[in-house]
């Protein structure tokens, strides 16, 4: 099973930054730079976590944005989906990330591979 490319970046106060890549292979890497600054992770997903989320992609409706209210402060969630010239691009304050079950959904599952 192939999936299509997936990138997903959150940047938040304090230098706080946690970026994933995902691979069409299901090959992941996983970097997390805050004051301590992670070591990155990689690895493969397994047959399970990459049907898992191949379907959350699946479920993904169109590209769309929720920039955060003037003033607000809070970590900003980017997430793209494929190559150019096929992007989807997702990007959703986190005070607006309730209101999109399905960008929530795959941001959740990378979260924890």
């Amino acid at each position: 099973m192939s999936l299509p490319r997936v990138y997903y970046r959150v940047v938040g106060q304090d230098d706080y930054a946690l970026e994933i890549t995902l691979e069409p292979t299901g090959a992941y890497r996983v970097d997390c730079g805050d004051h301590t600054s992670h070591k990155p992770r990689q690895g493969v997903l397994d047959e399970r976590r990459t049907r898992e989320i191949a379907a959350l992609i699946d479920a993904l409706g169109d590209q769309r944005e929720h920039p955060a209210p003037e003033g607000a402060t809070g970590f900003i969630a980017e997430l793209t989906i494929g190559t150019p010239p096929d992007t989807r691009l997702y990007r959703v304050w986190e005070g607006e990330l309730a209101e999109e079950p399905d960008v929530m959904a795959l941001i959740r599952a990378l979260e924890v591979i």
